[in-house]
């Protein structure tokens, strides 16, 4: 086992704010975003996404690709926040998108708080 697990209760990068919400949110894509050329998709991220992120800067996201390992989804965001409410607008607003439903089927939302179990039992 990994010592370094032991060590912290948090990943270094949290460490100022123990209290980031991390919320993995499982998507998979449609026909219609795979059908897209790569323009037209960076173009709606530009038009749509990054005007939402830039309202509420206390929320990041980050993307993973998981269409070659997982038949369920084809991709995983990683969203993170000490801002709940700031998440839920988001939220809110990503859903009145094309983004919800129709290039994106959105599977699961699966909001955690980082912790270190293997610290927290010592």
């Amino acid at each position: 086992m990994n010592e370094n697990l032991l060590d912290s209760k948090i990943l270094p990068e949290h460490e100022d704010d123990p209290n980031t919400l991390h919320i993995f949110m499982l998507v998979k894509s449609t026909r219609h975003w795979l059908d897209l050329p790569n323009p037209e998709r960076e173009a709606f991220f530009e038009s749509v996404l990054h005007p939402l992120l830039r309202k509420r800067p206390e929320v990041r996201v980050r993307f993973f690709d998981a269409e070659a390992f997982s038949a369920h989804a084809s991709d995983v965001l990683l969203w993170e926040t000490a801002d709940i409410s700031a998440w839920q607008w988001i939220c809110d607003h990503l859903r009145e998108t094309k983004f919800w439903d129709h290039y994106f089927e959105v599977l699961e939302i699966l909001p955690s708080l980082e912790g270190n179990y293997f610290a927290a039992v010592q």
